[in-house]
């Protein structure tokens, strides 16, 4: 198609491939003794250009593939923002491939013309007040000026876009859209920051030799893996454009003095980090982590099999008794979306300060619902200077007065802080924190012999729960799942003792109960003593809230309505168990939680028809 420009760009791989095609060949030509022909050489070449072509049109900045593998087979399709995407399973099974169809890679030439006249135009009437900083401002201005540019282009040349004038209002306003994708906006990546699936991206340096790679989640197929070779390459050019955009965003520097730039991208709620020369000696390379358009929940996590509903119980009665805990895990196995579903577990009168470098905790969708939340944006370990250090941010919050305490992650000198605070009983109501580990063990001896915090000060903790990565079978796939939910024995004989009450067990991957968990859970009996109840009736109150998070989830599944999950369900929900419970108590003295849990479903069932 003369509007798109293809090229080949793998001279060595196309000859490679062409070499291999013609041995086999020879092969054939060998075994059932017929004659290699010229015509035979030419399909053989057509085939291989057919494979092995980079096409993109001449205003953007990405190479695609437009074919797959013929061994790939398909499992998924679905569309972001009008873009088909193809999600393909790979032969060997260790990685799975994401195929997009960018629909303006099939314009026609006049429509490409028409697009490189506007942005040509576009350069010499930028406004001086323009600000870029805003980037709704700059696209929607950009749109007008690109539709006033085509109508009058049309009407001087004496051509159309359609057959009428809606068609043509219509095709206007499309190549508008994409005048402001591919100038202001990120162009193709945009596809990769919008779907909801994608979780990280990652470009390897040399940008141009190596494919955009993904991380994804919640894709429920097991014949895909999590990781996803996608079929676009950046060029050289859309590098450079890319960190020039994030750079400028961010203000900060990135050159060989400064080959590091970590920045938060606000337009699409992502985490990004370039490094350059001579870090990365063959060019940049960028990793950008998506953040969840929608804050995890609990019964989100139920949902997605990362807990269960008892875990989800235990975890939201233990907030409630204002219990230490620290979340442990690797890096990508979920510690900070757990983190953030526990807080919605906090009651809305708990006032509560979060202390974080980057902004991942739901801070401004909890205030939103009426949460009492301030949040403490601190400087990063690897970031430049302005902005105060997670230690002097805590001593801050110890001085604001009684809230719970959230750490986004708990690593340096904050840790000692911490722990004084915890020890004195100036930290608040609860403390909340991650950290890198993956087990409670490993988490008392970074605390204790890595940080130099005493083994007495981290008695001051009660709980760690270890996010991990789990592959059943051995299979690609990786699953984010809690695998420990143990507490601090304390005042045992070796210090750092912990007590599993929920552990993983992978012939059923879910967490199962323990004994401790069921007859002697040091921390479950220090909140029944608080709250003047009996170890059973903590288990009712527990086993209460796992059924309200699994008679949520089931709702979610049966309806197809996941808003039921969301942050606003789980503060009415909880605050309608709340509120039932001081009601059966100030009656009775006591709380039957078979009628509680009997008298929420009713109110369950009728709240969620009213709202739909």
């Amino acid at each position: 198609m003369a509007s798109v420009a293809m090229e080949l760009r793998k001279a060595r791989a196309d000859l490679e491939s062409l070499l291999k095609y013609g041995k086999s060949l020879q092969l054939k030509i060998n075994n059932y003794n017929k004659t290699f022909s010229s015509t035979n050489l030419s399909r053989g070449f057509k085939r291989v250009l057919a494979k092995s072509r980079w096409i993109r049109p001449n205003f953007a900045q990405c190479w695609i593939i437009p074919k797959p593998p013929a061994s790939a087979n398909l499992c998924k399709t679905y569309k972001v923002n009008g873009t088909p995407v193809k999600l393909y399973e790979l032969p060997d099974g260790a990685e799975s491939l994401y195929h997009i169809e960018p629909p303006e890679y099939n314009l026609t030439k006049k429509q490409c013309e028409l697009i490189d006249h506007v942005k040509s135009e576009l350069m010499d009437h930028i406004p001086t007040g323009l600000n870029v900083r805003h980037p709704k401002k700059v696209i929607e201005y950009i749109e007008n000026f690109g539709q006033r540019t085509i109508s009058s282009y049309l009407q001087s040349h004496e051509m159309s876009l359609g057959r009428t004038r809606t068609e043509e209002n219509r095709a206007v306003l499309e190549l508008t859209r994409l005048v402001a994708k591919y100038t202001v906006g990120f162009g193709l990546i945009e596809v990769l920051l919008e779907d909801k699936y994608v979780q990280d991206i990652y470009v390897d340096a040399p940008v141009e030799n190596n494919h955009i790679y993904l991380s994804m989640g919640s894709i429920d197929d097991s014949r895909l893996s999590s990781k996803f070779k996608t079929n676009i390459i950046l060029t050289n050019d859309a590098a450079e454009s890319l960190m020039s955009r994030f750079r400028y965003e961010s203000g900060r520097p990135f050159s060989e003095a400064h080959p590091l730039l970590e920045c938060d991208n606000e337009t699409f709620n992502t985490r990004v980090t370039i490094i350059g020369s001579p870090v990365s000696p063959r060019g940049m390379a960028f990793a950008l982590r998506r953040h969840s358009p929608d804050p995890w929940t609990l019964p989100r996590l139920v949902q997605a099999k990362s807990i269960t509903a008892l875990a989800a119980g235990l975890l939201s009665f233990l907030i409630d008794g204002q219990s230490t805990m620290l979340i442990a895990g690797g890096r990508g196995a979920g510690k900070s979306s757990l983190l953030g579903a526990i807080m919605f577990e906090f009651a809305p009168v708990q006032r509560i300060l979060t202390i974080e470098d980057t902004l991942e905790l739901p801070g401004p969708e909890m205030q939103e619902l009426g949460y009492k939340l301030q949040t403490m944006h601190i400087q990063s370990s690897v970031r430049g200077e302005g902005s105060m250090t997670a230690d002097e941010a805590l001593r801050i919050s110890l001085r604001l007065g009684e809230s719970a305490i959230v750490l986004g992650e708990v690593r340096g000198e904050e840790a000692r802080t911490l722990y004084e605070a915890m020890r004195a009983g100036t930290a608040g109501s609860a403390v909340l924190g991650t950290f890198h580990a993956d087990s409670a063990r490993t988490v008392f001896e970074r605390v204790v012999y890595d940080m130099g915090i005493t083994a007495e000060a981290f008695s001051s903790t009660d709980i760690v729960i270890v996010a991990g990565l789990t592959r059943p079978a051995g299979i690609h796939r990786q699953h984010r799942r809690v695998i420990q939910v143990a507490e601090l024995v304390k005042g045992a004989e070796q210090p750092g003792t912990f007590s599993d009450l929920l552990r993983y067990d992978a012939a059923c991957d879910a967490l199962v109960e323990t004994e401790a968990f069921l007859e002697s859970s040091e921390r479950l009996g220090a909140v029944a003593r608080s709250w003047g109840i009996t170890y059973p009736e903590v288990l009712g109150n527990i086993r209460t809230r796992a059924a309200l998070k699994q008679l949520m989830v089931d709702y979610a599944n049966s309806s197809g309505n996941g808003k039921v999950l969301s942050g606003k369900w789980v503060y009415r929900c909880n605050s309608v168990f709340w509120e039932m419970l001081a009601r059966q108590h100030s009656k009775e003295h006591t709380v039957d939680y078979k009628k509680l849990l009997k008298d929420w479903k009713k109110w369950f069932a009728k709240a969620v028809v009213n709202e739909s």
